[in-house]
């Protein structure tokens, strides 16, 4: 039996090993990126998350980490999903505001990209418009909570708000904003959930061509009064809503230690993740390049 208690890092490193204990031939870990044909279930696992974020406890994947390469991969099995999971919002007592804010945007970026990805039905939509009013309801809470040292309902919602998401995207997958951000984390040690928040006003704005009537149903779950609005409008209500949220729990809006000449690897980096094909919108290598771009040096936020 294996008892998984922390974050994400800590929930992923025991699915894998679980996979592995049950399933040697794939002692190799790099075998097991992609959707990887384990014939037996991973060994008895108990998931209890420490942070209000990954949803790890209820999803078929999973992250490893790839030093020689200079990456982190995807590893996508229904044979790997926990047991049992206990998502008690009092083992998230301790998180500080930094980590609190950096996860809750995590847990938003699950819910808005699964909303948006191309496998996204009416099953996962339930979820995920869920998941993103719980969220933007009371991340701003939370963080405050975290700040007093006083955990209360903002931090139960958070709870509940990222292992609903979980239940959605981990039926249909993620988009170009974790095929990304999983590149800033594997290169510069950017932490998953700043990376995420980060990246996805921008992923949002260059998946909006195609996904402006879903974006505008996000801006209605976030709380944005929409009456009015056509749908283009609305779509950049959801947008802007989005980058109102990071930066009022402090997430910075620039990649420490991203240079211009790394850009052509990561963008090759991410567009070879198991997330991207999930994206609504297929986008070329220069325009993947032009994402990374806008967390260049330059603030995003006007």
């Amino acid at each position: 039996m294996i008892l998984a208690i922390g974050g994400g890092s800590s929930m992923d490193t025991a699915k894998g090993i679980g996979i592995i204990v049950e399933n040697p031939e794939f002692e190799d870990v790099v075998s097991l990126e992609g959707v990887a044909d384990a014939k037996k279930h991973a060994a008895f696992t108990i998931a209890v998350p420490a942070t209000a974020d990954t949803a790890a406890e209820v999803t078929i994947g999973y992250l490893v980490a790839d030093p020689d390469k200079v990456r982190k991969f995807v590893c996508v099995d229904v044979s790997d999903i926990p047991d049992v999971a206990i998502a008690n919002p009092d083992m998230m007592a301790s998180m500080p505001a930094g980590l609190t804010a950096a996860t809750g945007m995590d847990a938003l970026t699950h819910a808005i990209e699964g909303y948006t990805a191309k496998g996204a039905w009416e099953l996962s939509d339930m979820f995920h418009l869920k998941a993103i009013e719980l969220i933007s309801k009371n991340l701003r809470h939370s963080v405050k909570e975290a700040k007093a040292g006083k955990p209360d309902s903002g931090r139960e919602g958070m709870a509940l708000g990222q292992y609903i998401a979980g239940m959605g995207f981990s039926n249909v997958g993620l988009g170009i904003d974790h095929a990304m951000a999983l590149m800033l984390s594997a290169h510069y040690d950017t932490p998953h959930g700043v990376a995420c928040a980060m990246l996805l006003p921008i992923a949002m704005e260059s998946n909006k061509p195609v996904a402006a009537k879903r974006l505008a149903d996000v801006a209605v779950a976030m709380g944005v009064d929409a009456k009015g609005m056509d749908t283009e409008s609305a779509a950049d209500a959801a947008i802007e809503a989005v980058r109102k949220l990071s930066f009022d729990v402090g997430i910075p809006t620039t990649c420490e230690g991203l240079t211009e000449a790394d850009l052509d690897q990561l963008a090759s980096d991410a567009m070879s993740d198991a997330c991207f094909p999930g994206n609504p919108r297929d986008a070329s290598h220069e325009e993947v390049v032009g994402l990374f771009k806008k967390i260049l040096a330059k603030l995003f936020y006007g």
